[in-house]
Order: C-alpha cells, then sequence, then structure tokens
C-alpha cells in the first residue's frame, strides 16, 4: 500500500492543471458504469446507446473495462501528466496506449466530451478558482476535503494520500498536481521517478451545467426561493454554493432544503453536505411551460 504524507510546503506549491484526456477518461468510465449516479440519468440517456453500441465493435476494450471496478480502471491506464501551461482544448493521447482503448478514447472524445468540452471547462474553471479561494482563507482541507475514502488530511493540516498496488515509501515531497474532473472517484497518478504525482480529484460538476432560471410556473407552485434551489441543483452542491448561487443566507437555504427533502424532490448525495434533484423533479421541471 503506497502513501505519500504531503506537508505545508508541498501543498503550497502544488499547481492545477485542466485535461481533456483525464475527462474523458472519466466519461468512458461514467458511460461503463453499471450504477451511475441518479442525477446523470438524462446525460446518460443522450450517450450512452452509442457508446454501448461502440463498444460492441471493439470486443478487446469491453473486456478490459468489465474486468475493473470503475474506481480502480482509470489509474491502471499509463497515462502521461497533465501539463498545466498547455492549452487545455485538445487531448494528448499516449502512444503507448493498447489500439483498442485509443479507439475508445479518441471515439469517446470526438463523440462525447468535445461538443460539451467548453461548458466542462467553464465549471472546472469555476472550480479551481474556488478553490483557490478557500485555500488561501481557510486553508488547504476546507479546499480539497473530500478526495477520496483512502485519502486523510491529518491534525496539522497536512495531506495522507493512499494508493493499493504502489510501493509502501513515497518521497516526501513531490511535485503535487491537482486535476478535476466529473468522474465520481478520483485517482493518483505518480510520473515513473515518482517525484510528480497527479492527484485527480472529483468535483460535484455535472457532465454539461444545465439552466439555473427556474420556470415562472414552478415559482408560483413552490416559492421563489425553493424553485431557485431547485433549478440550482442541476448538479450536486452544498449549501453554501447554493446560498452563493442564489443570494440567500445559509439558514435559510438550509430551511429550504429540509422542504425540498421532505417533498422528496431533493436528496443527499454520498458525500454529507451535498444535494441534488430526484427524479422527480427533474419530472416537475420538464412539465412546466416554457
Amino acid at each position: 500500500m503506497g502513501q505519500w504524507l504531503l506537508g505545508a510546503e508541498c501543498l503550497a506549491a502544488c499547481r492545477f492543471a485542466l485535461s481533456p484526456l483525464v475527462e474523458t477518461v472519466a466519461a468512458v468510465g461514467v458511460l461503463a458504469e453499471i450504477r451511475p449516479e441518479p442525477w446523470r440519468r438524462g446525460w446518460l440517456a443522450d450517450h450512452q446507446p452509442a457508446f454501448r453500441a461502440h463498444l460492441a465493435t471493439a470486443p478487446q476494450a469491453a473486456p478490459w473495462l468489465t474486468a475493473r471496478e470503475p474506481a480502480d480502471w482509470p489509474a491502471a491506464l499509463p497515462l502521461p501528466a497533465p501539463d498545466p501551461d498547455a492549452d487545455p482544448r485538445l487531448p494528448d493521447l499516449p502512444a503507448d496506449l493498447p489500439p483498442a482503448l485509443a479507439d475508445l478514447l479518441d471515439w469517446t472524445w470526438q463523440h462525447v466530451v468535445r461538443p460539451e468540452w467548453p461548458a466542462r471547462l467553464r465549471a472546472f474553471r469555476t472550480d479551481l478558482a474556488t478553490r483557490r479561494e478557500r485555500a488561501a482563507r481557510h486553508g488547504w482541507p476546507a479546499a480539497l476535503p473530500h478526495l477520496g475514502p483512502q485519502h486523510r488530511w491529518l491534525p496539522d493540516g497536512s495531506l495522507r494520500l493512499t494508493a493499493p498496488g504502489l510501493p509502501p515509501l513515497q518521497p516526501a515531497a513531490p511535485e503535487l498536481l491537482f486535476v478535476p474532473t466529473s468522474a465520481r472517484h478520483g485517482w493518483l497518478r505518480p510520473d515513473e521517478s515518482h517525484a510528480r504525482l497527479t492527484v485527480v480529484y472529483p468535483t460535484s460538476a455535472a457532465p454539461v451545467p444545465g439552466p439555473r432560471t427556474p420556470p415562472a410556473s414552478l415559482g408560483r407552485l413552490l416559492g421563489g426561493a425553493r424553485a431557485a434551489l431547485l433549478a440550482g441543483l442541476d448538479r450536486p452542491r452544498d449549501t453554501a454554493q447554493l446560498a452563493a448561487l442564489t443570494g440567500l443566507g445559509p439558514a435559510a437555504v438550509h430551511d429550504h432544503l429540509g422542504v425540498l427533502l421532505d417533498a422528496r424532490l431533493v436528496a443527499g448525495t454520498s458525500t454529507p453536505g451535498r444535494y441534488y434533484r430526484t427524479a422527480l423533479a427533474e419530472a416537475l421541471l420538464s412539465a412546466q411551460p416554457g
């Protein structure tokens, strides 16, 4: 079980990168997952049939995916570390990928991720700006609290990262690169010398952010504040994000969420403190005129 213990100096020198290749890998994982997260239903309905049809033409790629847990298979790919200074608009497929997997990633980029990449890029840039601001105000544990179940923030503010299958002793201060993704799980990717460590972390970004203006009819039914919260839950968000999005105070957000939870229009994610709108809420929104 490999571990890194990253102190304040290492965290202060960290960088962020935006990677079309990492997000394409994440999209394949979401499309291949058997039990996807419920807020992805609409996106999967748009893309999964074509993905499955293409996967049926790739007999070598399909077994490779199904033989691994969704949380594990991205880390098994020989992906290069993203370049923080590179143009984040084009994926750079590594030359040593098996041909079937390279073809699958290229197809997913061209048909799924590329048309959505501007929206994804905006969401990730917003995420990066928010995390940098939180780190400056409240420290890194507040900026990146949910890196994964095997990783721990220690009382002194240092970060212990754990990855199965790697040697137990790792460099104490690797060059640290954080990369956001919309996948459910993140992963770690050290370079060959283990002097540079890429930490791919999950965000609450949906595949493509939807409109946040609630229909007027929904406001008349639920009240303007609750309708705005429901529209703002086009992707999982916490109360602080919802307060910033709607202009409501955190206490008011908490009270309105309680009503929406009781009505089964909102549910909590597996990450404490984050919420998403349910299939019932999606049906209610879809039924509104205009």
